[in-house]
């Protein structure tokens, strides 16, 4: 836990809100106008005897005006979302009390808040709560007042964070609770001006150039691969997207070749292994839609071919396009509980898919389609073959 006191901060966001500048509050303190920059930027502390007045000054009490507190660690703000995560599925109400108590006690922690509230958007949309008992989950999480509880976690964020990247993640995780609440118009009020920022790939190409010439080679390597997996992962998800939007079966199969080219070429399964099996799920739902037999089934045959290959522990560092970003993408740096969160969540997001895919392709529509093709029926066979080799239970729970 690291200890911050934040008096500069807590002076510039009140003299910001009171609409005063720094000229005024220094002529009013009798100090230079510099003195106030630098406090606050963090460079300097006022004296002693004048925090009174700047408190008095701004209506605050001495304790407002240090705005103390302590910050988690990366690893305690894990172990804490593991916790409650692991509580919502035994017992929603107590999860929920949980929740609410760290959220005041941690109050200006950044990271832990948007953790927190990324809980709260998690329970909103019912996705968390298997355990719950019905009434339960009527009484104890009501959409649209954990949706408002997420934005006010959010909000208070934005309010004491300082960080340009915590103020830029904070801005994205509260148009995504928008957007998963339906408020789609304040979303996308939030988001057309991120989006609209300028490219960020001028400057991080400068920044890895920097770093070479000063021996940074490593800085430089991470900063280049993290670079790519941002930039080939909104590809490959436009693409998805646009085939989805599109439903157009000329359309779909482009796209689902174009991505299938990425996704080979850079190695995306050592870092996205479901992709290869969504796209090929949205390229054979278009073309079934569109009544093509042929294409369709050799898209939902790749779908099960890559469900079948997802590595049960993908490892990037097993490639060399991806090496400098195994530490960056392994769990356990935030510690042992959040690793273990992370491992059961993408089992249990792998059991998911295959029952997902089990249903879509036994479908009525699938079924009426291609009902008594022998490739169809190979298909399902496969797939079916899969479910009950890696989940055994929940193929003996169909078969009843």
């Amino acid at each position: 836990m690291n200890a911050t006191v934040n008096i500069g901060r807590t002076i510039a966001r009140e003299r910001r809100g009171r609409g005063v500048t720094q000229e005024a509050l220094a002529a009013h303190l009798g100090v230079s106008k510099a003195a106030v920059s630098k406090w606050e930027l963090g460079q300097s502390l006022p004296d002693v005897s004048l925090l009174p007045r700047i408190a008095a000054y701004f209506s605050l009490t001495l304790d407002e005006l240090f705005d103390w507190r302590d910050e988690l660690t990366q690893e305690e703000s894990a172990a804490l979302y593991a916790e409650v995560y692991a509580l919502s599925e035994k017992d929603l109400a107590t999860a929920h009390e949980r929740l609410r108590a760290l959220a005041a006690e941690h109050c200006s922690d950044a990271n832990l808040l948007l953790m927190l509230a990324s809980l709260l958007t998690v329970w909103a949309g019912g996705m968390a709560t298997p355990f719950a008992s019905a009434g339960e989950r009527n009484d104890a999480t009501d959409a649209d007042a954990l949706v408002d509880e997420a934005l006010a976690l959010i909000d208070r964020v934005l309010e004491v964070a300082t960080d340009p990247s915590t103020l830029y993640l904070a801005q994205q995780q509260k148009a995504t609770t928008l957007f998963q609440a339906g408020r789609l118009e304040e979303a996308a009020a939030l988001l057309e001006p991120l989006v609209r920022r300028q490219d960020a790939g001028a400057p991080t190409m400068l920044l890895a150039s920097a770093y070479r010439k000063l021996g940074r080679d490593g800085e430089a390597l991470e900063l280049l691969q993290a670079e790519r997996l941002r930039a080939a992962s909104f590809v490959l998800s436009s693409l998805m997207q646009e085939a989805g939007m599109r439903d157009d079966a000329t359309f779909a199969l482009a796209a689902g070749g174009a991505a299938k080219v990425v996704f080979e070429a850079l190695d995306m399964g050592a870092v996205s292994p479901f992709f290869s099996v969504t796209m090929s799920l949205e390229v054979a739902e278009t073309l079934r839609r569109a009544g093509e037999k042929d294409g369709a089934l050799e898209a939902l045959a790749h779908a099960v071919d890559a469900l079948a290959a997802i590595p049960a522990n993908p490892d990037p560092s097993s490639s060399p396009l991806w090496d400098r970003m195994a530490d960056r993408l392994d769990p356990s740096r935030a510690g042992e509980a959040w690793a273990k969160h992370k491992e059961r969540k993408a089992n249990e997001a792998a059991a998911l898919m295959r029952r997902a895919l089990v249903e879509e392709v036994t479908s009525p529509e699938w079924r009426e389609l291609a009902g008594d093709d022998p490739r169809y029926q190979g298909i399902v066979a496969a797939l079916k073959r899969l479910l009950a080799y890696t989940d055994p239970a929940a193929t003996d729970q169909r078969d009843r």
